[in-house]
């Protein structure tokens, strides 16, 4: 910036408003670029905001093109508490009675060496081996160890070891008393775990070894917790699971095991129903709107003159294109289900959409398969279409990283034109100090000419 003019005063020309004013004049394009700049970064907003808004769309989509995670059943169980349950896809109505017995759980192993402090020295060389049943050892850690290492550090080395079969944690069992807990990844029998070591130096580690050959973990008694399936009756048919969340032993239903008692008997009651289907379709409708809400917003800010991305040919397909592929036949789910509005999701005179729950309870009814179809093929292709705008790269992106260039240009010139008005400033305000000083002194020299002539009037 320059310094700032000063003038004598002792002339009646204002050369600080001449010179401001001159400048404000000067300065005229600089401001239309950054009035300009500034259009840009409310559009760069809006873009932004449109792919948040698809961003949301492409979520509530997620569920409804995924075979397994739209219902038309609702599912019940009369124990939250011991089983818990959600609907896939493919349910059968039905009463179904659920025991039990066993629950799935992984394999733990504390150690018989005590630590004082999680951070003594557990070896200064060796390693220890894991083994799944039935599967070739793994060295933990990968290398042996060549130097001092702590309980703690050997707990990373076991964590950070790839495809290791357990985690490992240093449990406080008493006050200055310190353990190093071994834990399946996964639970189920086929998940059981072996365990041998050769570390060598400080206070060294062990396990349980009941039967005393040197192998940590092949006996019952060497275990905290032992590995088990999980052990249920679907209707008095037995089941054995390796996890506690169950598919497939009742169809469309995923059980989440809790609790065990084989004396409890819980109900699951599967029952064909709207509900399910109508709050997946709810997700999809909301974010819909919303889009549309936004998209009009920007069409308003137009017809006002305002900064807005309405005009871009992207949005304008973007909404052709939704609107094309909501109103498109899709003739895989047969003739009397190839249409959204076949099955209840209708248009509004604003654009938007709604649900007809009756139209769909009755679609669902007649034939939820059908239904089901129609919804997965039109909602993948929505899911398609929006895609390629919100991906990485894709034209949201696009229409931002164009943006940003002009923004950027725009910088460039704002700041040449900055450097260019500083000059211009700077060789006025010489011009108008000089100007001023010259008037002064030709001022003050008429002075002294009058003062002098006075004198002479006086002979």
């Amino acid at each position: 910036m320059s310094s700032p003019i000063t003038f004598s005063g002792f002339n009646s020309i204002d050369f600080a408003a001449i010179l401001n004013a001159i400048m404000a004049a000067e300065r005229a394009p600089m401001t239309a670029l950054e009035t300009r700049k500034s259009a840009l970064n409310t559009q760069g907003t809006a873009y932004t905001t449109l792919a948040s808004k698809l961003g949301a769309l492409q979520s509530a989509l997620e569920t409804l093109t995924d075979s397994s995670g739209f219902s038309t059943f609702a599912v019940a169980s009369s124990d939250s508490q011991a089983v818990g349950v959600s609907t896939t896809s493919g349910g059968v109505a039905g009463l179904y009675e659920v025991v039990v017995s066993e629950l799935a759980r992984a394999q733990v192993m504390a150690s018989t060496t005590t630590y004082s402090s999680p951070d003594d020295i557990i070896a200064t060389g060796g390693s220890i081996s894991v083994a799944l049943f039935g599967n070739p050892p793994l060295q933990i850690p990968p290398t042996a160890l060549s130097g001092s290492t702590t309980v703690r550090e050997l707990a990373d080395a076991i964590n950070s070891t790839p495809d290791s079969p357990v985690t490992a944690t240093v449990v406080q069992a008493a006050p200055g008393q310190y353990r190093l807990v071994l834990t399946g990844r996964n639970t189920g029998a086929a998940n059981a775990f072996t365990v041998t070591s050769s570390l060598t130096g400080g206070a060294g580690l062990a396990f349980t070894d009941t039967d005393g050959d040197g192998t940590y973990g092949d006996d019952a008694a060497d275990l905290s917790v032992e590995a088990t399936d999980a052990v249920l009756t679907v209707n008095n048919i037995p089941i054995t699971s390796t996890s506690n969340d169950v598919e497939e032993a009742i169809p469309g239903v995923t059980l989440t095991l809790l609790q065990k008692d084989p004396a409890r008997k819980v109900l699951v009651e599967v029952t064909e129903s709207s509900a399910a289907a109508q709050k997946d379709l709810e997700g999809f409708v909301n974010a819909y709107n919303d889009l549309i809400a936004f998209i009009d917003q920007q069409n308003a800010a137009a017809v006002a003159g305002q900064s807005n991305i309405a005009n871009d040919g992207m949005v304008r397909s973007l909404k052709a294109g939704l609107r094309e592929a909501m109103l498109a036949e899709y003739p895989e789910a047969g003739t009397d289900y190839s249409r959204l509005s076949t099955a209840g999701i209708e248009f509004e005179q604003t654009g938007t959409i709604k649900i007809n729950t009756t139209v769909l309870d009755e679609a669902l009814k007649a034939s939820a398969t059908s239904v089901q179809t129609l919804f997965q093929s039109a909602f993948a292709a929505i899911e398609t279409l929006v895609e390629d705008y919100a991906k990485s790269g894709g034209l949201i992106q696009g229409a931002k990283d164009r943006l940003k260039d002009q923004i950027l240009k725009i910088d460039s010139r704002l700041e040449s034109m900055q450097l260019q008005l500083d000059l211009r400033r700077a060789a006025l305000q010489r011009e108008f100090i000089a100007a001023d000083a010259l008037m002064t002194q030709l001022k003050g020299q008429g002075s002294s000419l009058q003062a002098l002539g006075g004198q002479y009037r006086l002979f």
